[in-house]
C-alpha cells in the first residue's frame, strides 16, 4: 500500500513538472508563437485565455498519462542512472517525436506554416531531455546498482529477422486500421481527398500503390522504427515476458492521447477518427513487438529466461 501511494505521488509531481516542460520546449523552440493561416484557425474563434481553459484540461490528463506510463517504465528497470535516461531520451523522442511527425511531413505539410515541422521535432528534443532526466531522479532509479540480466541478447541475425517480420506486420496493422477505423469517418475523407466517396479496401491500396509506390517502403521503414524504439526498454526491463508485452503496449499507446489536444490543424472530428484508428493499432502493434523481442524474457521465474531462449531459439519460431 505504501508503495503504490509513494509511487501515485510521484506519478502527480512527473505530471506538473511535464507541464512545465511542455511550456519551456513550446516556447524556446518558437511552436507557442507559431502563427496558423486564418483558414486553418479553430473553428470556434476564442480569447487567449478561452483558449488555454479549453487545451488545459486535454493536456493536463495527456500529462498524467504520459507520466505514469513513464514511470512504470523507469520503475520496472533493472538500469539506473546515465545508462537509463539515454535509453529513455532515445526511445521517448523517437515515440514521441519522430513517429508522429514522419506522418506530419506526409500528409500534413501544405497545411502547415512554414518552418513549424522543424520547430515540433526541436519542441519534442527539448522535452525529452528535461523531462527525463527528471523524471528518473523523481522516481528514485538516478543512483543504484544494476541488476543483473535475466535473459540472454538475440542474436544479430534473429534480431533482424524480427525486425523485419515486426516491420511487415506494422504495414498490415497501419492500412487495415487505417481503413476500416479512421477512413469511414466522412469527415476525414473530405479532410484528406475532397471528397466523402467511400471506395473499397482494395480499390483504396490500388491506388496508393499506384499513385504514391513510395508510401508503402516509408511505412515498412516506420515498423522498423517502431521495433528499433522499443528494443532498448525491452533490454532493460526487469520483468517476464507478458509484462514486457504490456509496458511496450502503453509505451506505444499513450502517445496517441495527444490527438484529442484542440490544435488548428485538424477538425475535432478527424483527430478524433486518427485517435481511435492509432491507439487500437498502436496498442495492438506494442503488445506484439514486447512479446516478439523479449523472446529470452523469464517467463516467471527467475531462472527459466535461457532454457525458455534456447527452446524458442532451437525450433526456430519467433512469435510463440
Amino acid at each position: 500500500m505504501k508503495a503504490a501511494l509513494v509511487f501515485t505521488v510521484r506519478v502527480l509531481v512527473l505530471t506538473l513538472v511535464l507541464m512545465v516542460v511542455f511550456t519551456i520546449a513550446s516556447k524556446v523552440s518558437g511552436v507557442a508563437q507559431a502563427a496558423y493561416p486564418s483558414a486553418q484557425a479553430a473553428p470556434t474563434p476564442t480569447a487567449p485565455a478561452q483558449q488555454a481553459a479549453l487545451l488545459l484540461g486535454p493536456l493536463l490528463a495527456y500529462a498524467f498519462l504520459v507520466s505514469l506510463v513513464t514511470g512504470c517504465v523507469i520503475q520496472r528497470s533493472r538500469w539506473r542512472g546515465l545508462k537509463l535516461i539515454a535509453t529513455m531520451v532515445f526511445t521517448c523522442y523517437g515515440l514521441m517525436t519522430v513517429m508522429s511527425q514522419i506522418e506530419t511531413v506526409i500528409y500534413l505539410r501544405a497545411r502547415m506554416p512554414p518552418g513549424l515541422i522543424e520547430k515540433l521535432f526541436v519542441m519534442g528534443a527539448i522535452e525529452a531531455v528535461l523531462f527525463v532526466p527528471l523524471a528518473v531522479l523523481i522516481m528514485g532509479r538516478i543512483r543504484g546498482p544494476e541488476t543483473p540480466a535475466g535473459k540472454p541478447t538475440l542474436a544479430l541475425k534473429s534480431l533482424a529477422a524480427r525486425f523485419g517480420i515486426l516491420a511487415f506486420v506494422y504495414l498490415v496493422l497501419y492500412y487495415l486500421f487505417g481503413y476500416y477505423v479512421a477512413w469511414q469517418n466522412p469527415a476525414l475523407r473530405m479532410y484528406y481527398s475532397g471528397t466523402t466517396e467511400l471506395k473499397s479496401f482494395f480499390e483504396v491500396m490500388q491506388t496508393n500503390v499506384t499513385g504514391t509506390p513510395w508510401m508503402l517502403p516509408i511505412q515498412f521503414g516506420r515498423g522498423l522504427l517502431w521495433a528499433m524504439f522499443a528494443y532498448p526498454v525491452v533490454r532493460m526491463m526487469n520483468g517476464n515476458r507478458i509484462e514486457a508485452t504490456g509496458i511496450i503496449s502503453m509505451l506505444f499507446g499513450v502517445w496517441s492521447f495527444a490527438l484529442l489536444i484542440p490544435n488548428p490543424l485538424m477538425p475535432a472530428s478527424v483527430a478524433y477518427s486518427h485517435f481511435r484508428e492509432t491507439l487500437g493499432s498502436n496498442l495492438l502493434l506494442g503488445a506484439l513487438v514486447g512479446w516478439v523481442l523479449a523472446v529470452g524474457a523469464k517467463p516467471g521465474s527467475q531462472g527459466q529466461g535461457q532454457v525458455s531462449a534456447m527452446r524458442v531459439m532451437r525450433l526456430g519460431r519467433f512469435f510463440f
